[in-house]
């Protein structure tokens, strides 16, 4: 059998307010108005997404700690929801804490679109192919106990177009025009000087310039790994027939979005999902081109429409491949990108983190790779070196994405005796033995550079009802560089915004 290097064809078709009210005294309360606040906090209330009860009117509160600044909310009424009871405050004799709750993280769901073009079948450093080294780590990480808890849903690209075949011998045998031609031609090796890879073409301009050309070619009948180039009996020598290569159809893949919305195997829980999985990736077999661009607007609509319903998890696409796009009309980089760049924009977000099997002189996939997972949410892209182990390195890529998706979000606890949460008085903290950490609330992503310890709910209150808790970027790697901390939430207090 020859195996499937990229093609010249795979390669060619390449983002509280806040007004602060002094206190005269603990036991003396004195009004803020528009005109007494701090001109600044002025422009930052304007066009605020802080927390709002669903009547008109102020709320305002004091942290007992006077380093603590008192958070007014604009436009809100004191008390919860439906409540109209002002929030409890601070005071020297008593805690208005009513209830602490150690933070649950949020359900973390994976999409994983998984490339089997025929170019994974080429060889690693490590001997495997690209192909059985992934399925190898994803195996792995699906087994992995840290992996409990996990849901994971899988899909393939390409997907083949219902009625053609999956190889083929000859173009009439890809149907239609535009399902061929039949990529069964070979770059002959050179008539004279160094030897060339093994290169499926369609015209000679696919071919190396040492190349003889691109012509119809065969495998050896005694040996199919033996490439061929003159068809028929005695074609590899003396009573050794050499017989067409099996080849692809080039318009095999679907360029449509749906079936790869549709899941291979549907995004569950592990451990339970990990039969179903593994026998999946046992099963499938590589082939085809690159259809980066319809896989990718698949896996974002499949993960959109699983976290709205289910509105308490965090669903993220993973984007796992070793080619840049080919195969269909809007297979461009940048036609990826901007899907990346939509898929974190909108509601529900959904992050794209990308994993490539790239060679470290493949400095153009690379960068592109890189620009997919920054536009998608995730900073940069984890890029597996194939003259290296690929299945350490594919598994590690794995681990790498699940703890960044594990670490920083988390749910809101209900409020204690069923009564109705007032998301004006919610607190976050990281407790540990040395310390306790008070988070600030920024009321969304934009306003994270307000604190070193942000967080954010995922709806704003006005809009809808929160359901989760979000931490901002430098206040993670607090939490992550914390060994023996938690994270706590506390119901009760007004919400304490930036200092």
């Amino acid at each position: 059998m020859v195996n499937r290097p990229r093609t010249a064809l795979d390669t060619q078709r390449m983002l509280h307010a806040r007004h602060v009210c002094t206190w005269l005294a603990l036991l003396l309360v004195s009004a803020c108005s528009a005109d007494k606040a701090p001109s600044a906090g002025r422009a930052a209330q304007s066009g605020s997404n802080a927390p709002e009860i669903l009547v008109p009117g102020t709320t305002t509160g004091v942290s007992g700690n006077p380093a603590m600044n008192t958070v007014i909310v604009p436009g809100n009424a004191p008390g919860s929801a439906g409540t109209g009871s002002e929030p409890p405050r601070l005071t020297d004799a008593d805690s208005c804490v009513t209830s602490r709750v150690d933070a649950e993280r949020v359900p973390v769901d994976m999409y994983i679109m998984f490339d089997r073009s025929g170019s994974m079948l080429a060889e690693t450093g490590a001997g495997p192919t690209k192909w059985d080294a992934t399925r190898e780590a994803l195996d792995n990480f699906i087994q992995d106990p840290r992996s409990q808890g996990l849901g994971v849903g899988l899909q393939y690209f390409p997907i083949g177009k219902p009625g053609v075949p999956a190889t083929c011998r000859s173009d009439a045998e890809c149907g239609s025009a535009a399902n061929g031609p039949c990529i069964n031609r070979l770059c002959q090796p050179a008539r004279f000087g160094p030897s060339i890879p093994v290169t499926f073409c369609i015209s000679d301009a696919d071919c190396p310039l040492l190349s003889a050309g691109c012509a119809a070619a065969g495998s050896c009948v005694s040996d199919d790994t033996l490439a061929c180039f003159s068809l028929g009996a005695d074609g590899c020598g003396t009573n050794d027939d050499c017989q067409p290569l099996a080849g692809e159809c080039y318009g095999y893949a679907t360029c449509e979005a749906a079936p790869y919305a549709q899941p291979e195997v549907p995004i569950a829980s592990l451990p339970g999902n990990a039969g179903a999985l593994t026998a999946s990736l046992a099963a499938a077999t590589p082939l085809g081109l690159t259809p980066t661009y319809a896989a990718l607007s698949g896996a974002l609509d499949q993960a959109r429409s699983h976290a709205t319903a289910n509105p308490s998890h965090r669903v993220v696409a993973v984007l796992a491949t070793d080619g840049t796009p080919a195969g269909c009309e809007r297979d461009d980089p940048l036609n990826v990108e901007m899907l990346a760049t939509e898929g974190v924009s909108a509601s529900p977000s959904i992050s794209t983190y990308v994993v490539g099997v790239f060679g470290p002189d493949e400095t153009e996939a690379r960068a592109t790779l890189d620009a997919w997972a920054f536009a998608g949410g995730t900073s940069s892209a984890f890029v597996v070196d194939p003259s290296q182990d690929v299945s350490a390195q594919f598994l590690e890529a794995l681990e790498k994405i699940r703890g960044s998706a594990l670490s920083c979000e988390y749910r809101i606890p209900p409020s204690p005796n069923g009564s109705v949460l007032d998301f004006n008085a919610v607190n976050v903290a990281l407790v540990s033995d040395q310390q306790s950490l008070d988070f600030r609330y920024v009321a969304d992503p934009s306003r994270c550079s307000l604190t070193t310890l942000g967080w954010y709910y995922d709806i704003a209150p006005q809009s809808g009802t929160p359901t989760k808790i979000s931490v901002c970027d430098q206040a993670c790697q607090t939490l992550q560089a914390t060994t023996n901390g938690r994270v706590e939430v506390r119901l009760g207090c007004v919400t304490q915004g930036p200092d």
